[in-house]
């Protein structure tokens, strides 16, 4: 029954609603438990995120991690987490669109570059009529040995700017090399 509510909705919307995760897929080899440095100085910050353990589209909250001077000329990130501090309450509303009985989001802490992180999951998630996109979870190890899952941004429109190469899910993920870089040696693993 489950099923045939989802093979109705997706036909009457005609859009893309139902989760597939491909952690374990052949598509992920080479991206999932791989281990990836940041590039450029970043923030972690209150994010409204893919629900990757749902069957269909929704969201959750999570962290996410964006690097900062980062975008275009329509939307950028600050410069550095004191470029961030001096005008909080603008830059919350202008990086995080405040839906009716949310609490405004806000950036949590600065990130600096050199930042391991180990990708953890890798999810086709449906957007609309748009298709899908890559939703990929990471783990972040701090210097006490603590652990963080944070969401990459993968889609502009959630968390701009994108850090991956090209569009759809037809091939595997690839990030631009000017926010996160592979990362073999021995700090990293």
């Amino acid at each position: 029954m489950k099923y045939l509510a989802i093979l109705l909705l997706t036909i009457l919307s005609g859009c893309s609603v139902v989760v597939h995760d491909k952690t374990n897929a052949p598509i992920a080899e080479g991206i999932v438990g791989a281990n990836f440095m940041t590039v450029k100085d970043g923030f972690l910050y209150e994010a409204r995120c893919a629900d990757i353990h749902a069957s269909v589209q929704s969201t959750e909250w999570c962290t996410g991690i964006q690097a900062f001077n980062s975008g275009n000329q329509y939307a950028r990130t600050p410069a550095n987490f004191e470029d961030y501090q001096s005008a909080k309450k603008q830059w919350d509303e202008k990086l995080f669109t405040k839906l009716a009985f949310e609490k405004q989001r806000s950036i949590i802490s600065p990130l600096p570059k050199g930042t391991i992180l180990k990708v953890t999951k890798l999810v086709q998630y449906p957007w609309g009529t748009n298709g899908y996109y890559w939703a990929i979870r990471a783990t972040l190890v701090s210097s006490e040995g603590k652990k963080l899952e944070v969401e990459l941004p993968t889609n502009s429109v959630l968390a701009f700017p994108t850090w991956l190469k090209g569009y759809g899910v037809q091939e595997p993920p690839s990030f631009k090399p000017e926010y996160v870089v592979a990362c073999t040696n021995a700090k990293c693993t």
